[in-house]
């Protein structure tokens, strides 16, 4: 899902979650919302275009395509194919697909591809994750592609992996992986690496700027940028140890506040002064269990939404409603996931 940082992680909580809650692994536990669309394998990030249609990012079942990869702990199998897609679900809850055939890599435990879409004036973002250390060689893979929304032409195509390996910021050798993006008032794109560990700076003009580098590996997955330029930035956390997944707030360059104690943040939204945080999963004293969406202030946190396997990403829609995806990693072999309409509190 995340490349060679996280597999190792994920692997492990797959087994720890399966160990643990072997009911909710094969059944999925009761939806905390409305059911939006099911059926979807390893749905990712999602978000709204300007027409109210919900665009989400699948990276799909892999193909028919099999061979090894390096692994974290040595060669892994893995099938591979065009089954990951963008759909499309209209305000009338119809769905479609937006864009089809995209590359898709089924890992044992797994699947990188496609990993967020995300509309932009005249233009759709992609973003394509990384494959694992087995992702040398794909010149798609780590990349922001800006296609035009009416034709899909090809715009603009920006590629993590020549960065990562001449500039190693985080200086843990080579390992990229794109994780989200965001603009700021003047346009510059602001891009998280979570294989990296910092935040990246694009324009036309400029090229990749370094703007911040995280030497603790913390895993940088998500970001929002604020109406006065603040950057919030949400962590998977170092190690991915219980209660080490946080958000910072940045503001003219500086650390201001870390909202600390969360788990495993995949995503975060920022709505007006209301910051989310999606939680893969949330660990108790009985070990890692379903995650969940939260409310963060400097208070605490607020739970929103309990008992998601495995959600991913939030978007807000013009009904006031929270749109989240789950079931972004198989628990269960057919296991799939879908999207989630939740209440506000």
């Amino acid at each position: 899902m995340l490349s060679r940082w996280s597999l190792k992680f994920v692997v492990g909580l797959v087994f720890a979650l399966v160990g643990v809650l072997p009911a909710i692994a094969q059944e999925g536990p009761p939806l905390p919302g409305k059911l939006v669309l099911g059926d979807l394998s390893a749905p990712r990030g999602l978000a709204f275009d300007a027409e109210g249609n919900l665009l989400v990012a699948v990276a799909g079942t892999g193909g028919e395509a099999s061979f090894t990869l390096p692994g974290p702990d040595g060669e892994q199998p893995v099938t591979a194919g065009l089954s990951g897609r963008v759909i499309s679900i209209a305000p009338d809850g119809t769905a479609s697909d937006r864009i089809a055939g995209l590359p898709s890599y089924a890992f044992p435990m797994e699947t990188g591809g496609v990993y967020r879409i995300i509309p932009r004036g005249e233009s759709l973002w992609l973003l394509f994750s990384g494959t694992g250390s087995g992702n040398a060689g794909a010149y798609w893979a780590d990349s922001i592609v800006e296609y035009d929304a009416d034709t899909l032409v090809v715009k603009n195509v920006i590629n993590l992996n020549n960065f990562e390996a001449t500039h190693d910021p985080d200086g843990k050798g080579y390992d990229t992986n794109v994780a989200d993006i965001a603009w700021g008032a003047d346009g510059t794109l602001y891009i998280v690496d979570a294989g990296g560990n910092d935040l990246l700076s694009w324009t036309a003009e400029n090229g990749l700027k370094l703007v911040h580098a995280w030497m603790d590996n913390p895993v940088p997955t998500s970001i929002e940028i604020a109406e006065n330029g603040d950057l919030y930035i949400g962590f998977l956390g170092a190690g991915m140890a219980p209660g080490a997944g946080k958000i910072e707030h940045w503001s003219a360059g500086k650390l201001v506040k870390t909202f600390d104690g969360l788990n495993t943040v995949t995503d975060i939204l920022l709505d007006g002064d209301t910051l989310y945080a999606v939680q893969l999963a949330v660990f108790t004293e009985q070990g890692p269990g379903p995650g969940s969406v939260v409310m963060v202030t400097a208070d605490g946190v607020t739970p929103v939404a309990e008992g998601l396997l495995a959600p991913f990403g939030i978007a807000k829609g013009t009904d006031g409603a929270l749109y989240v995806t789950f079931g972004t990693i198989a628990f269960a072999p057919g296991m799939t996931g879908g999207v989630v309409k939740l209440a506000v509190p």
